[in-house]
C-alpha cells in the first residue's frame, strides 16, 4: 500500500484549513481519515493531486466547513438531533391530527374537539417551539434570528387564536389581532428591508413580502369587525318583539289576578300562578346560566349578548347544554334541559288536569325532523332547539318557552 510522505500530509492539512476547518482535533481526525482513503486509492501510475481532488468531495454535500458548523452545533447544543427528531415527528402528528379533526368537525362526529386541541397545542407548543431552536443556532446574522423569532410568535398566536375561537373561549379574538399586528409591524418591515438591501436577495424579498401581504390581507378581511347590520337589525328587532310580548302577557295577567274575587276560583288560580312562577323560574335559571357560561360572570343584557355574538359561536349551545347525543335522556346528570324539560312536562300535565289539554298543547315538547347532510332524521325536543345552534337562536327558543307558560297563563286564569 502506498504511503504519503510529509509534504503531502502537510498539503491536506493545510488544505484542511484553508477549507474552514478551525478545530484542532477536528483537522486531525478528518487529516486522518482523509490520509487513509488516500493511500489506499493511490497506486504507482496515478498522481496525489487528482486521487485528493476525487476523495475530498466525499466527505461533504457542498463544502468541507459543513463539518465544522456541524460539529459547533453538537458541542453548543448537545441535543440537536433528539430535539430536531422530535421537531419531525411534532409536525407529521399535527398534520395528520389535524386534518382528522378537521373532517370530524366538518361531519359534525365526536372526538374533533380534542384532535384540533392536541394538533394546535404540538404546533404551537412543541413543533414551533423547536424549530425557532434550531434553526437560530444555525444562523449567524441577528436580523435573520429577528425574522425568524418574529415570524414563530406570528405562527403561535395564529394557531392559538384559531383553536380558541373554534373552541368559543376567551380572548380568541384579542390573539388574533396581536397576530396580524406582529405579521403586519413587526415581522414584514424587518424581512423587506434587511432583504431589500442586498442587491442577490433584493427581488425574492419583493416578491415574498407581496405574497406576505397578500395572504395577511385575506386573514384580515376574516376578521368579523363588525356584524351584518341587516342580520344583527333583525335580531334585535325579534328579541324586543319577544320581550314586548313577554311584559304585555304578564302585565295582562297581573291584572286578571287582581281582579279575582275571594271565591272558588281564586284557590285554583293561586295554585296556577305558583306553577307558573315556578316554571318560568327554571327558564330565566337556564337562560341566566347560559349568559354566566358565555360572558364569564358579567352583567350582560340579553340584547347586548345577542349583538354582540351575532353569526358567531354555532355551537355554543351545544357546549353549554352537552348535547353530545341524539338521546340526551341518557346523560341527564350533564345537561340542564332533562331537568327543564321535567319541569315543563309537570307544568303541562299540571294545566292539562286542571284546565283543558288543548290550552296544554300550546306548550310543544315533542321532538321532530332535523335535516343533515346524510338526510333527515327525526330528533328529540332538546336536540332539536338546543343542539349545535347559533346563540341567538338558543335565546329565541328559550324566550319562546316563556311566552308559551304566560300565554297558558293568559288562558287558564278564571
Amino acid at each position: 500500500m502506498y504511503v504519503l510522505d510529509k509534504s503531502q500530509v502537510d498539503y491536506i492539512l493545510n488544505d484542511i484549513r484553508r477549507n474552514g476547518i478551525e478545530t484542532e482535533e477536528l483537522q486531525l481526525n478528518l487529516l486522518d481519515h482523509i490520509c487513509c482513503v488516500v493511500e489506499n486509492e493511490m497506486s504507482p501510475d496515478t498522481s496525489f493531486e487528482a486521487v485528493y481532488a476525487n476523495v475530498l468531495p466525499r466527505f461533504f454535500k457542498h463544502q468541507l466547513r459543513e463539518i465544522q458548523e456541524e460539529t459547533n452545533l453538537l458541542l453548543t447544543f448537545k441535543n440537536y438531533y433528539a430535539m430536531k427528531k422530535v421537531m419531525i415527528n411534532s409536525g407529521l402528528f399535527t398534520a395528520v391530527t389535524f386534518v382528522v379533526g378537521t373532517l370530524l368537525k366538518i361531519g359534525h362526529l365526536p372526538g374533533s374537539a380534542i384532535l384540533l386541541i392536541l394538533a394546535i397545542a404540538s404546533m404551537s407548543f412543541v413543533f414551533l417551539p423547536l424549530f425557532f431552536l434550531l434553526k437560530s443556532k444555525e444562523e449567524k446574522v441577528k436580523s435573520a434570528k429577528v425574522i425568524l423569532g418574529t415570524g414563530v410568535v406570528f405562527g403561535i398566536l395564529f394557531c392559538l387564536s384559531t383553536l380558541f375561537k373554534v373552541m368559543h373561549w376567551p380572548y380568541g379574538d384579542l390573539m388574533w389581532f396581536f397576530a396580524l399586528g406582529i405579521l403586519f409591524f413587526v415581522f414584514l418591515p424587518i424581512f423587506y428591508f434587511t432583504g431589500i438591501r442586498k442587491p442577490e436577495t433584493k427581488m425574492n424579498t419583493i416578491l415574498a413580502s407581496i405574497m406576505i401581504l397578500t395572504v395577511g390581507g385575506l386573514l384580515f378581511t376574516l376578521t368579523n369587525l363588525r356584524s351584518n347590520l341587516n342580520k344583527e337589525s333583525a335580531i334585535s328587532a325579534a328579541n324586543l318583539y319577544y320581550a314586548k310580548c313577554l311584559d304585555r302577557t304578564k302585565l295582562s295577567n297581573t291584572s286578571k289576578y287582581e281582579q279575582q274575587n275571594i271565591d272558588s276560583f281564586q284557590l285554583k288560580n293561586d295554585a296556577l300562578k305558583h306553577e307558573v312562577e315556578t316554571i318560568i323560574s327554571t327558564i330565566n335559571g337556564v337562560k341566566n346560566g347560559f349568559y354566566a357560561y358565555l360572558t364569564e360572570g358579567k352583567k350582560i343584557s340579553e340584547l347586548e349578548l345577542c349583538n354582540r355574538f351575532n353569526g358567531d359561536f354555532e355551537s355554543v349551545a351545544a357546549y353549554f347544554f352537552k348535547q353530545s347525543k341524539m338521546n340526551p335522556e341518557e346523560d341527564k346528570l350533564k345537561s340542564h334541559l332533562p331537568i327543564l324539560k321535567a319541569a315543563l312536562e309537570k307544568f303541562k300535565e299540571f294545566v292539562g288536569s286542571n284546565y283543558t289539554k288543548d290550552v296544554a298543547s300550546i306548550l310543544d315538547l315533542e321532538g321532530g325532523r332535523r335535516l343533515y347532510k346524510t338526510g333527515v332524521k327525526n330528533v328529540s325536543w332538546e336536540y332539536l332547539y338546543f343542539n349545535a345552534v347559533p346563540f341567538e337562536v338558543a335565546v329565541r327558543n328559550l324566550n319562546q318557552l316563556e311566552l308559551s307558560v304566560r300565554i297558558i297563563e293568559s288562558s287558564c286564569i278564571q
